[in-house]
């Protein structure tokens, strides 16, 4: 069975929150994550360009790689061609949306469209970058970000607003 990084990750997160909320939870290492993976019928190379994924978030958050210089917050991003067959025009504003009420920075909307670009998918739906905003913003180390927050973006429905 085959699947692609993102059915991965969204299956290892809601795991991972359903273990960490039992009471006798423990922490899980790598290998027994990626054995539940596995036995759940994820692939090994998906498993692991999945947590290397998520490595990758880990990096660019200890700021070993800074993808923007911070000294041009008023600039416009333009995104190439490349970037807009990945992200349509709602996936686009939604990024927008998310640095104009000040939940994202330039940093992180960087992260985030570099994130997308390493996705195998060529084009990757709202629901979808959604959740690639929710892990670069729960993984993010300058700042709280409330869970119940994170999650309301990713399960927002189209029709209300942000709250």
């Amino acid at each position: 069975m085959t699947h692609n990084i993102l059915d991965v990750l969204t299956y290892m997160f809601d795991y991972l929150f359903e273990e960490a909320e039992q009471d006798n939870a423990h922490e899980i290492n790598d290998l027994e994550l990626k054995a539940h993976l596995s036995d759940v019928g994820f692939d090994v190379a998906g498993i692991d360009k999945a947590l290397s994924w998520l490595e990758n978030i880990a990096t660019l958050q200890d700021g070993k790689i800074k993808p923007f210089d911070t000294i041009y917050q008023s600039s416009m991003r333009i995104y190439t061609p490349a970037e807009q067959q990945k992200l349509d025009a709602k996936s686009r504003g939604f990024l927008l949306f998310m640095e104009n009420i000040g939940q994202l920075d330039a940093n992180q909307r960087e992260m985030i469209i570099e994130q997308v670009m390493t996705l195998g998918d060529t084009k990757i739906e709202l629901d979808d970058l959604k959740w690639v905003v929710m892990m670069v913003l729960g993984n993010s180390t300058g700042g709280e970000v409330s869970a119940q927050w994170l999650e309301s973006i990713v399960f927002l429905d189209e029709n209300r607003t942000l709250q």
